[in-house]
């Protein structure tokens, strides 16, 4: 879903229009994950592989399956072979691909970094279109993307498995930590959930070592609590992103205050683009919530359930009007923390800025 807002400050005017994007097959959502994943542990495995787009955890994810998969640990060296896209070409990758494996069945052929083959992926286009049965060769174009009009995109797209990984959303990384939660037996309540994502973001691999943490515990079968995550993690309980936004909706402003003191006392533990991003897509979603026309579901907006009574009353506390105006205010932060226009300023200063004038709203 994109949103697109515009408004005139002065006159205090504002459209707000909605756009569902389709989502396209080939395009990452987390059940195409889930399902490429377990089509590689079923043994059903595509003979080409193109991986593209901002999501390097992913990305990684799929070559550790595949190798876990098809290349026995003993014979790691003959017949998983790793070619970088800095250092390799496509003539190296072609007679890479066209030799044949010395132990396994198959042969891995794994090219990271092949963004940087630039116009030359285009001359894979003719192995892809006959390539050889003992060779899975998996292409990585990290941080980068095709373009979908080009020969070279259609010819890739028809002839190989092409996934290209989009940006998460929020309510994405909730459903992954409960997932992946779930696999090492771990039974997180939701605020415990929301206390990880919160406090770490968007960054998978982050996310994924805060998991294995709470895997050290005694117990697993136990639900976790934040007590928890405070002890084994080292995530405040009490001053963190997930509190924060949650005083700003109530318009509890001491206690937010109170907070971001106690917050940015360790500017390194909590990143200010972190918290700026959280309250960003807060504001997205009680701007959504008072929209005309607009229904009101724990999916629509993109939560758990459990948390849709705080959003509720956010939506009351703050109208359209006020959603947009704080929006404008978040942007402008998020550039000040980068130094543009601006000099830059201390974290704690930045955030209290930002309560002072969403006061002021």
């Amino acid at each position: 879903m994109f949103i697109f807002i515009i408004f005139n400050f002065e006159l205090v005017t504002f459209k707000i229009k909605v756009f569902h994007i389709h989502k396209f097959q080939h395009f990452f959502r987390l059940k195409e994950i889930q399902s490429v994943l377990r089509s590689i542990s079923e043994g059903k495995i595509e003979n080409n592989y193109f991986l593209m787009g901002n999501q390097p955890y992913f990305i990684n994810l799929i070559c550790k399956k595949l190798e876990e998969k098809l290349i026995d640990k003993n014979h790691r060296e003959f017949d998983l072979r790793l070619l970088y896209g800095k250092e390799t070409s496509v003539t190296e990758i072609l007679e890479t691909v066209k030799s044949y494996p010395m132990f396994g069945e198959k042969q891995l052929v794994i090219v990271r970094e092949a963004q940087y083959l630039k116009k030359d992926i285009g001359l894979l286009t003719p192995y892809l279109e006959n390539y050889l049965s003992q060779t899975v060769l998996v292409i990585c174009y990290v941080n980068k993307t095709l373009d979908s009009k080009s020969r070279t995109y259609k010819s890739i797209h028809k002839n190989s498995k092409l996934i290209e990984f989009k940006p998460l959303y929020e309510s994405d990384v909730y459903k992954w930590i409960s997932l992946e939660a779930k696999k090492i037996n771990l039974n997180l309540d939701p605020k415990s959930i929301m206390l990880i994502s919160s406090n770490i973001g968007l960054d998978l691999e982050m996310i994924d070592k805060a998991i294995k943490k709470l895997s050290l515990r005694s117990n697993n079968e136990d639900l976790i609590t934040v007590d928890e995550i405070e002890k084994y993690i080292g995530f405040s309980k009490e001053y963190n992103n997930f509190e924060l936004q949650n005083s700003i909706g109530d318009k509890k402003f001491d206690k937010s205050i109170f907070i971001i003191n106690q917050m940015f006392k360790n500017a390194k533990k909590n990143p200010v683009q972190v918290t700026l991003s959280l309250l960003h897509n807060f504001f997205i979603k009680i701007l959504l919530m008072n929209s005309k026309n607009f229904q009101i579901t724990p999916q629509n907006i993109g939560i758990h359930p459990f948390f849709l009574n705080d959003y509720q009353k956010a939506a009351r506390n703050f109208s359209l009007e006020k959603s947009v105006k704080i929006i404008h205010l978040l942007k402008q932060a998020d550039l000040k923390s980068k130094g543009i226009n601006t000099n830059r300023i201390k974290e704690r200063e930045l955030m209290l800025d930002l309560i002072l004038d969403i006061i002021r709203v």
